[in-house]
């Protein structure tokens, strides 16, 4: 019940998410952007369960991968499995992610992790978000579209931008 969807370009990645928060069948009233957050130069968006992210955050704060690559972002959510067994005993992941980091795109899905050179979007709001972004739309266009025809995902929309001199 979410939407994020990401863009390469070639001077910046631009990344945008939904702002709904469910809890079971009820939705929350309080808007706290759970989807998507810049912290320590990673943009990360998510969809799935709430306290994953939240746990994903929270690592990200210490963490950071060593390179900007496929193997290496791998690693990085291996570690983070690892450390969220640690503390809830259940070392799958669960959500499904968009990392900008150092000027590259990845998306990861349980333990497959690709780099994305175009655009690319993930969750319920998804087929429309991805019709958008391949219609030549920007991100947060493609978000609102979602939004607008899918009763999974709600505005308002958050937008992060990394520059791709930001080597961060």
């Amino acid at each position: 019940m979410s939407v994020v969807a990401a863009k390469v370009y070639n001077d910046r990645i631009v990344m945008s998410a939904d702002s709904i928060l469910t809890n079971g069948y009820e939705k929350e009233p309080n808007v706290n952007f759970a989807k998507i957050a810049k912290i320590n130069d990673i943009i990360l968006g998510g969809v799935g369960y709430g306290d994953e992210q939240s746990l994903m955050w929270l690592y990200m704060e210490n963490h950071q991968p060593v390179e900007a690559n496929e193997r290496e972002i791998l690693n990085y959510i291996i570690e983070f499995s690892k450390w969220k067994n640690t503390l809830i005993g259940d070392g799958f992941l669960r959500n499904e992610f968009l990392i900008a980091y150092k000027g590259h795109l990845f998306h990861i899905c349980k333990f497959m992790v690709r780099e994305i050179k175009d655009y690319f979007a993930i969750g319920a709001g998804a087929p429309y978000a991805t019709t958008a972004l391949y219609l030549k739309h920007d991100p947060e266009e493609s978000v609102k579209v979602a939004c607008d025809i899918c009763c999974f995902v709600s505005e308002p929309i958050k937008t992060f931008i990394q520059e791709k001199g930001d080597k961060e």
